[in-house]
Formats: structure tokens, sequence, C-alpha cells
């Protein structure tokens, strides 16, 4: 698995090698307008990928709501999810036709109904197909499973809530809708609805790709993001893309333009979005927060799976190479204050023995590291800790932090301290606490951020 895919999608090679195994589900979740001509349940039944069930969103749905489609209850979800075989703690990969238009909705279902191992097909059954890889075709027989729903009511935006954030702008709100049908050109539904820009020939982008796109579009990944379209389905190719690049903070509006375009009133605004602000540059408030622990985390988690992972402790590092890792880690946060350093003074701080630095790769390439300072026999300082923007999504965040705790106690420190800002991760004060640490203090700082003129001669310098 490479660090620029996302993590909550898989490879037609792994699902192939994975038919059969207990404890694997497929679910074709295929669903289309009616501009495109294809039925789903008709596709399932003339070849579908071995052992999957189809799932139908007409069907499992609240059909209260008067919505096409709308989120169902818990209670529902899992007696419909139970009635196809599914479990809760089921490694289950949703896939439609062409790869990414329904499937991710389902994904979404799933991840809200708490699902952990919930994944989306790349390429489909359209590329499935095109390889020549193994179908099956017919209704298959059916083993009823228990499905114990967990939902994850943050994740889901009502009418109610949707208004509040019309009105104080308190959230991000990015719509899936085409550009005719998102300034008014164009009617509702619109006819022969294009292939999401997240995806390619049915294949999802690169994270590389897809953060340029969400940051073009002026979504900032540090702020909290409600995800719209149509009728509730293609947000969620919005959402995979968030939480592929590790935004948490995101819930989808359920009712969406079915639910807002259909009332009196509800604000309505045509026309292109207005451009997106450009910061200005200038030192930044930050409310920093010191942590400490005064044991060893009591957490326990296993090496990410399908990842190849190797920490090594750098012994006399390259300057030119802690630069790199430090500024590749540390820019979106305002990392700074090793940047300024001379060669000199940056030398003697990872050369003094009391200072260790070790590099996180995934699959052959530097993903993060953390940097300790043993300050004293009694206390431990975790001093820099983070990954390169390319492995945020790979899933490796938890279990790199607490490799750094670990090594943090080895010499039996009687505290380990940490101290981190609101210029930070915007979860790095919550996975902080999770993993142990304890706020001990507080106070505001001013950051000033490196500059083009000094960004130009550390580049120089290296």
């Amino acid at each position: 698995m490479s660090t620029d895919k996302s993590r909550f999608v898989v490879s037609a090679d792994w699902v192939e090698k994975q038919l059969g195994t207990a404890g694997f589900r497929l679910v074709d979740a295929s669903w289309y307008l009616p501009a495109h001509k294809r039925n789903g349940a008709e596709e399932f039944a003339a070849g579908h990928l071995p052992g999957a069930v189809f799932f139908d969103q007409d069907k499992i749905a609240d059909h209260a709501t008067g919505l096409p489609h709308s989120l169902p209850s818990p209670e529902f979800f899992a007696e419909q999810a139970g009635e196809l075989g599914l479990s809760d703690t089921d490694t289950i990969v949703v896939y439609d036709g062409p790869g990414f238009f329904s499937a991710p909705r389902v994904w979404w279902m799933l991840r809200v109904m708490g699902v952990r191992k919930a994944y989306v097909l790349d390429g489909g059954l359209d590329g499935w197909k095109r390889e020549g890889r193994p179908l099956e075709t017919g209704t298959p027989e059916i083993e009823p499973a228990t499905f114990t729903p967990d939902f994850n009511e943050k994740r889901v935006t009502s009418l109610a809530t949707m208004r509040g954030i019309v009105d104080n702008g308190e959230k991000q709100i990015a719509d899936a809708r085409g550009a005719g049908r998102f300034t008014g050109d164009e009617a509702e539904p619109r006819a022969g609805m294009p292939a999401t820009a997240f995806s390619e020939n049915g294949h999802f982008k690169d994270l590389t790709a897809i953060r340029k796109m969400v940051t073009d579009a002026g979504i900032d990944l540090g702020k909290p993001v409600v995800t719209s379209c149509g009728s509730g389905v293609t947000a969620a190719v919005i959402t995979l893309a968030l939480e592929s690049l590790g935004h948490s903070d995101n819930s989808l509006y359920d009712g969406s333009w079915s639910e807002w375009g259909g009332l009196e009133d509800t604000p309505v605004v045509t026309g292109p979005a207005e451009p997106v602000p450009v910061i200005s540059h200038g030192p930044l408030k930050a409310h920093v927060t010191q942590l400490e622990m005064t044991a060893p985390p009591k957490v326990s988690l296993p090496i990410p799976v399908n990842i190849q992972t190797a920490l090594m402790r750098v012994n006399n590092i390259p300057l030119h190479f802690y630069r790199y890792i430090y500024w590749r880690v540390g820019k979106r946060w305002h990392w700074q204050k090793r940047m300024r350093m001379s060669d000199a003074e940056l030398s003697a701080v990872l050369k003094d023995p009391k200072n260790s630095v070790t590099v996180l790769y995934m699959n052959g390439a530097p993903a993060g590291f953390f940097e300790l300072n043993k300050a004293s026999d009694e206390v431990t300082e975790l001093s820099y800790f983070g990954l390169l923007e390319e492995a945020i999504g790979a899933g490796v965040g938890k279990w790199f932090l607490l490799q750094a705790l670990y090594a943090a106690w080895q010499d039996n420190p009687k505290r380990v301290t940490v101290t981190t800002n609101t210029l930070d991760h915007p979860r790095a004060l919550q996975l902080y606490q999770m993993m142990g640490f304890s706020p001990v203090g507080t106070y505001e700082a001013w950051v000033e951020p490196l500059s083009d003129t000094e960004l130009l001669e550390i580049s120089l310098r290296n």
C-alpha cells in the first residue's frame, strides 16, 4: 500500500486475494440516475463479484422523509445489513459500476453505523470486468448475520443544524454537484452527471492530487466541513476524500439539495462561489498547552496492515536531511524554530547526547519523525512528532505516536512531557490525551511564520 493512496480504497488485486476469507464481505452498492440508463439490480444479477450481496439504496432508507434514500435509523439499518449477511465486525468492501459514484455513500453509511473496516474498491465493477476477473451470476443465498450498530450522530447534519451553519458560517460547506447545478445555470437533476473529479477512469486519485483539489477549492483542512450534493449520494465522495487526507471533523448533510432546494424558507444563492480569501502575512496567535504523563502508555495497537514500516534512530543526522523532514512535517503547522537556526546552532542541538531523532519509513520512503530530549534523569521531552503530508491518512498516526512514547519511557523517567498549540493538527491535543497525557499548563504565544526570503535562503543553504 503506497503512502500516497487512500487507506479506505483497496485494489482489485487485493480483493481477489481475499475472496472466500472468513469475515470478508463484498457489497454491490450500484445506484444510478435515470440519465445513466443503467440498472444496478439487473447488472448485479447478470454478473457480480464472487460472494457479493446487493445493497439497494432506495430500499435501505428512511422512507418517512419523502426524500430519496435518506439515512435510515440504526435499528432498521442493522436489521437490513444483518439480512444481507453483514456484521459490524466484518471487513467490508463496497463497489459500484464506475468506481466512485454511489459506493462511497454506502461506505459512509457503514462508517456512520460503526463499521471500522469499511473500504471502497478502486476501479469498480467496470474495471473488474475489463481486467477479466471472476464473476458470479444470479442472486446468492445469504446466511443472515448479527449487525450491532454504533451510530455516530456527529457525522450526519440535519436540516435544523444546516440552517444554523448557513446563518453563522461556523463550518465550511463543500458541494459535490457539478458547476452548472451549483451556480443555478443548469436544472436539477442534471442529465449525464460527470464522474467525480476525485477519480479518473474509475480509479481514486493519489492523495497529493486530492489534497491540491481540496485546497484549491478553498477548503481548510484544519476546520470542520459539511458535505452536500443533490441527494446525499456523491457528497460521500468528498467525505471519502477528506477522510483519506486525515480530516475527521466532517459530516454529511443527508437531505442535501433535494431537501434544501425544495423548501420556500431556505436561503438560496446563485452564481459562482465567492473567491477564497488570501491570507495575509504576519504573526499568528497560538494557545499553547503543556502536557505530561507519569506512567508508560497502557494503550496497545497492532502494526498497520498492508504497509511496510521501519523505525530508525538516526545518529549524526545530516543537517540537510533533518531540515528536509522537519519542514515537510511541520510546514502546515508553522514549525519554524529549527529552520531559523544556523548550521552551527542546529548541529549543536542534534549532536547533543541528550537529543535523539527517529525517522519513520513507509514502503521504503521517509514518512515522519519524532525527536526526544532527555532534559534530566527525571524528565524526557517529546520535542517533535509528526508525519509527512503524504503519510497522513494512511492509518499509522496513533501507532507511530505509541512507538515514540515507548522510546521516551525506555530510560524510566518520572515524567514525559510534550507541548502542542492551536496551530498544530486539529486533533493533536485529543490524540496526546488519548495516549495518556494530561494538561498541566497553558499560555498564549505569537508565532512568526517563515517569510519567502527566509525560505529562499534556507533552500540555497541546503
